[in-house]
C-alpha cells in the first residue's frame, strides 16, 4: 500500500532533495494510515506470557482484546486502501506543480556527474577496456576512476527525472531530457539511437559529441521544435536552390536553342 509514493520519497531522499510540502504532507498521511493497520496484538501476547504479565486468570481477557484488535486491523487495512487515490492525487499534483523546481534541484548533482561522463565520452566508448583507457591519457584515466560513481548517481537522477515526467504527463522522448544544443532532426534521431543503444545511454551521447544537460519539459520540447524548424528551413533552402538551378538550366537550354535556330 502506498508503495509508489514511498519509492519516490526514497529516490529523492537518496539525492538529498526535499519534496514539496504537499508531497511531504501526503506521505505523512500515508505513513500514518499504514501505521494504523499494524497491530502488535500477537506480539503483545507473546511478550506478556514470557514476562509473566499474562496469567491463567487474565489470559481469556487478553485473548479477547487481541482478537478484537486483529479484527479491527483487518477492517482498517481495507479502509486505508480506500485512501490511496486521494493521497496519490495530492502527491502527484504537487509534483506536477513543482516540476521545474525539482528539475532545477537535480541539476547540481547532474552537472557534477555529467562532467565526468562527458570527459569519459570524449576519450573512450562505454565498452572500452583498460588498455584503451590507459592509452587515452591521464584525463581519461581520472574520468574512468570516477565513472562508476557518476553513473550510479545518474541512475538515481534519471529515475527521479522519469518520476517528474510521469507527474507532468510528459510524453517527450526521454533522451531529450538530457542534451542541449541546436540540432537538426537527423541529429536528434542519432541522439535517440545513442541513448537507447547498447551500453550506458548518457555515455553514448557524450561519446557521440552531444552536450549533456538536464532539461525541463519546456526545454526538452524546445529542442524538438528547434530541430523540426531547422530541418524544415534546410529543406526549404534545398528546394529553392533546386528550383533556381532548374530555371537556370531551362534558360540556358532556351538560349542555346534560340541560337541554333538562327
Amino acid at each position: 500500500m502506498f508503495a509508489e509514493i514511498r519509492r519516490i520519497d526514497r529516490t529523492f531522499a537518496g539525492l538529498g532533495i526535499d519534496l514539496p510540502k504537499e508531497c511531504q504532507d501526503a506521505s505523512a498521511l500515508a505513513n500514518a494510515a499504514l501505521a494504523a493497520t499494524n497491530t502488535p496484538a500477537i506480539q503483545d501476547l507473546h511478550d506478556g506470557i514470557l514476562s509473566g504479565t499474562i496469567t491463567p486468570k487474565n489470559i481469556a481477557a487478553k485473548l479477547t482484546d487481541s482478537a478484537i484488535s486483529i479484527m479491527a486491523a483487518e477492517r482498517i487495512h481495507t479502509a486505508a486502501e480506500g485512501t490511496q487515490s486521494a493521497v496519490n492525487d495530492i502527491y502527484f499534483s504537487a509534483l506536477k506543480a513543482h516540476a521545474d523546481k525539482l528539475v532545477a534541484a537535480l541539476r547540481p548533482a547532474f552537472d557534477e556527474a555529467a562532467a565526468i561522463i562527458q570527459t569519459a565520452g570524449k576519450h573512450f566508448a562505454a565498452d572500452a577496456n583498460e588498455r584503451d583507457i590507459l592509452n587515452a591519457g591521464m584525463e581519461a584515466v581520472n574520468a574512468w576512476h570516477n565513472l562508476a560513481a557518476a553513473k550510479a548517481t545518474m541512475m538515481q537522477i534519471t529515475n527521479a527525472r522519469a518520476v517528474i515526467a510521469e507527474a507532468e504527463r510528459d510524453n517527450t522522448s526521454p533522451y531529450l531530457h538530457y542534451i542541449t544544443g541546436q540540432h537538426t532532426q537527423a541529429e536528434l534521431w542519432q541522439a535517440e539511437a545513442e541513448y537507447t543503444g547498447v551500453g550506458h545511454g548518457l555515455h553514448n551521447l557524450a561519446r557521440a559529441g552531444f552536450t549533456l544537460h538536464l532539461n525541463t519539459k519546456a526545454e526538452a520540447q524546445k529542442l524538438a521544435d528547434t530541430a523540426r524548424t531547422r530541418t524544415e528551413q534546410a529543406q526549404a533552402r534545398a528546394e529553392a536552390a533546386r528550383i533556381a538551378e532548374s530555371k537556370q538550366d531551362s534558360s540556358l537550354a532556351f538560349e542555346m536553342a534560340a541560337r541554333a535556330a538562327q
